[in-house]
C-alpha cells in the first residue's frame, strides 16, 4: 500500500511499530456532531480508517507538551483509504471530522489510487472547556506517489523524516511536520519547497497564492471578453501582478 511505502521512507518504520488497528466509522459518528451529509461522506467515500501509529513517550524519546492552552500527549499517524470516487473537494470535510473527533494531534495520511496525500492540523484548548479542542489551522499536501523521486516529493519526504524532526516535546516535534506540509501545499504558488518559520514570510506567501488567484481570474476574463481594449487592460493587469509575485518571491529567498 501506498501509505507502508510512504511511513517507511520517513523512518518511522525504523522508531516504533505500527499498530494497524481498525477503527470504526461509527466512533467518529458519536464523537462528533455530524450532519447527514457529512456522515454520507464518511460512509460513501471512505474505505476504511486505521490508527496506523501512536507515538507516545513509552514508546519514543519525546517528552509532553502541555499549558493552558496546549496538550500535546502524543502523535496519531490515521491512514484513510478512500473509494475512487472520492473528489478533492470532500477530503476538507472528511479531514475535518477525523481532526475534531480526535482530541490528540494527528497527522492524517490519504490514500486513493495508489498516491497519498497528508493533512495536519494544529489544536488548542478550548478556554472555556478544557476537555474540547479548538481546530485552528489545517495543512494539505497535494497528492503524491509515495515512491515518487520528484524534488518537490523528496523535499518534503527529507523535511518530515524522523531524523529531521524536533524531539524536544510532542508540540515541536508536530508543528515540524505541519510546517513541511504548508511548504509543500504552496510549493506551486511560491515556486519552490520553503518553510516559512516566521510570520513575515507566512503573509508573503499568503499573498503570492492571492495574487496568482487574481491572475486567474483576469485570465478567465480574457477568455470571455470580446473587447480589444479591455483585453489590453486585463492583459496589463496580469503583467503587473507577475511582477509583483516576483518580487515576493525574491523576498523569500
Amino acid at each position: 500500500m501506498a501509505g507502508f511505502t510512504f511511513y517507511a521512507r520517513i523512518g518511522l518504520d525504523d522508531k516504533v511499530r505500527p499498530l494497524h488497528k481498525k477503527l470504526d466509522k461509527k466512533m467518529f459518528y458519536d464523537f462528533a456532531d455530524l450532519t447527514k451529509k457529512e456522515k454520507d461522506y464518511i460512509t460513501k467515500y471512505v474505505d476504511r480508517i486505521e490508527l496506523t501509529y501512536l507515538l507516545t513517550p513509552s514508546v519514543i524519546n519525546i517528552q509532553p507538551f502541555i499549558n493552558e492552552d496546549y496538550h500535546y500527549e502524543g502523535v496519531m499517524f490515521i491512514t484513510i483509504r478512500l473509494r475512487n470516487e472520492t473528489k478533492d473537494a470532500h477530503l476538507p470535510v472528511i479531514g475535518e471530522i477525523i481532526q475534531e473527533a480526535l482530541p490528540n494531534p494527528v497527522v492524517i495520511v490519504f490514500e486513493k489510487e495508489g498516491n497519498i496525500q497528508v493533512g495536519t492540523c494544529l489544536k488548542r484548548l478550548n478556554k472555556i472547556d478544557k476537555t474540547q479542542v479548538v481546530l485552528e489551522e489545517f495543512a494539505y499536501t497535494p497528492w503524491f506517489s509515495s515512491d515518487s523521486d520528484d524534488e518537490m516529493v523528496r523535499r518534503f519526504i527529507d523535511a518530515i523524516h524522523i531524523t529531521a524532526l524536533s524531539f524536544s516535546h510532542f508540540f515541536r516535534f508536530y508543528q515540524d511536520i505541519h510546517i513541511a506540509v504548508q511548504a509543500f501545499q504552496h510549493a506551486k504558488a511560491v515556486g519552490a519547497f520553503y518553510i516559512a518559520t516566521d510570520e513575515e514570510s507566512r503573509q508573503l506567501i499568503a499573498q503570492i497564492e492571492q495574487a496568482e488567484a487574481e491572475i486567474a481570474k483576469w485570465k478567465n476574463q480574457i477568455k470571455k471578453e470580446t473587447q480589444f481594449n479591455r483585453k489590453v487592460e486585463y492583459n496589463m493587469k496580469i503583467q503587473q501582478l507577475t511582477k509583483q509575485i516576483e518580487q515576493w518571491k525574491q523576498q523569500l529567498r
